[in-house]
């Protein structure tokens, strides 16, 4: 061992670290970023095999099954997931738009900034499930 160690972790550590909003919403932009690539992907083959048994549309309509009940609470719930990661990735891509013009980079601003994009991510998935809700029964 070096005598000139001072016997400290070696930094990061998970144990010692201390997260703060602009960690979280960083880690949660990489996320929404994989989340949406799957979806993409999720869709493509939804679509296909939409397109594929649309000839059996009819029974499966008429189907009074629980599967189709919870497919499509699933299907719902994963679309309200994926209209947030949309809108979360790209509220949080405008702020990294602005830190590489160099603004926002003071603690106190980042830190606003995370609740910002949060909150803003959140209120438009709110209005996008709100309007569907209502084109959907009205």
């Amino acid at each position: 061992m070096n005598k000139n160690s001072n016997h400290r972790p070696t930094s990061p550590h998970l144990q010692i670290y201390r997260w703060n909003p602009s960690s979280i919403t960083s880690i949660l932009h990489r996320a929404t970023g994989v989340a949406l690539y799957f979806s993409v992907l999720v869709l493509s083959w939804y679509l296909t095999y939409y397109t594929y048994e649309v000839n059996n549309a009819e029974s499966a309509e008429t189907c009074d099954c629980p599967s189709n009940a919870i497919f499509e609470n699933l299907f719902s719930l994963a679309s309200i997931a994926v209209a947030f990661s949309l809108y979360y990735h790209l509220c949080n891509g405008i702020r990294h738009l602005f830190w590489d013009v160099g603004k926002g980079f003071d603690l106190k601003s980042a830190k606003r900034n995370s609740y910002l994009v949060l909150l803003s991510a959140l209120v438009l998935t709110v209005a996008t499930v709100g309007v569907a809700t209502y084109l959907k029964f009205f």
